[in-house]
């Protein structure tokens, strides 16, 4: 390994431990600020003695810092004398782990954040191709329309086409759905599909306007020219040309969008009905679940630092002039 690639390394590993300490910090005194979990696990009605009881269960009798402490603690991957997964606390309203409920739905939210980014690289990247070689206002002002748009706006937008046009697309829904008539599961894969596309829509323009930029800039350079001189086929050109150049900058630009996929799942799984993370997040904000709020959105974090960490190595293993800066 280089000198420049291992600085690189170490920079990117401090800076995203850095992202999750401050994003930890705040989102525990967030949630400590919204009120007592004692009285949100009990309710009001509460007697004395259950309620001091689950105080010292919760570790509430202790001082601020000392239960911010204890929230540290429960991350560690040594405890108790073995080694385990994280320790998350207890759902309120499931009366299940918080991390079992996380791992439980997460594969949803995988499945739709995955199939939108392959629907993004496909409309934004295909898109923005086909738009430098017979450029057209309108798909870029369209897609600089859909920069401007938060995703659950385009949800509600796609619901709104979907219910007064003659689509018979389902509006909410998993693809995996129970039929009381035939006994069984069944799968329904159109559910998909809005959900999806509403996702994938906004990295999708942010795609096509990188691939078109490049695209027109590479189209004008000197290497191309001298390759359509030497007898190459548009064909040619694009793919040998063009695409391995535009290559590195699309794979760094995904990678780093994946993550905010991840993110943005959390709203449109409420909008669409989606049994994801974010259809658990909602559901234990609204039933002021606090252990499932604070664990789901601890781990979404981790999990959109990681991501992003990876589409910055992969733009210092692509780009060394990245690296070059540190």
């Amino acid at each position: 390994m280089d000198r420049g690639l291992g600085r690189w390394l170490l920079h990117s590993g401090l800076r995203a431990a850095a992202i999750f300490f401050v994003s930890f910090t705040l989102l525990f005194l967030f949630l400590r600020a919204l009120g007592d979990p004692a009285h949100m696990l009990l309710g009001q009605r509460s007697d004395k003695a259950t309620l001091e009881a689950v105080v010292r269960r919760l570790h509430l009798d202790e001082p601020l810092w000392k239960q911010y402490l204890l929230a540290w603690r429960d991350w560690l991957p040594y405890r108790e004398g073995k080694w385990q997964l994280p320790d998350l606390g207890e759902s309120y309203q499931h009366g299940r782990s918080v991390l079992e409920l996380y791992l439980e739905h997460l594969p949803a939210t995988l499945l739709l954040g995955l199939v939108a980014m392959v629907l993004a690289a496909l409309l934004g990247i295909g898109g923005g191709l086909y738009c430098a070689y017979r450029p057209h206002p309108f798909w870029n002002a369209l897609a600089i329309f859909l920069l401007a748009l938060p995703g659950y706006v385009v949800g509600v937008g796609l619901l709104a086409l979907v219910a007064l046009g003659p689509l018979p697309l389902p509006l909410g829904g998993y693809i995996r759905t129970y039929d009381p008539l035939r006994e069984q599961l069944v799968y329904q894969w159109e559910a998909l599909f809005l959900p999806a596309l509403a996702l994938a829509l906004r990295p999708a323009a942010y795609l096509f306007q990188l691939t078109l930029h490049q695209a027109q800039g590479l189209l004008q350079a000197d290497f191309v020219r001298t390759a359509y001189a030497k007898g190459k086929t548009p064909g040619q050109v694009l793919r040998s040309d063009i695409l391995r150049n535009l290559l590195p900058l699309l794979a760094t630009s995904l990678s780093q969008w994946l993550a905010g996929l991840f993110v943005g799942a959390l709203f449109i799984e409420e909008v669409f009905d989606w049994p994801g993370v974010g259809k658990l997040f909602f559901s234990a904000l609204m039933s002021s679940d606090y252990p499932l709020v604070l664990g789901i959105a601890q781990i979404s974090t981790l999990l959109f630092v990681g991501l992003h960490l990876m589409g910055e190595l992969i733009a210092g293993w692509s780009d060394p002039r990245l690296r070059a800066r540190l």
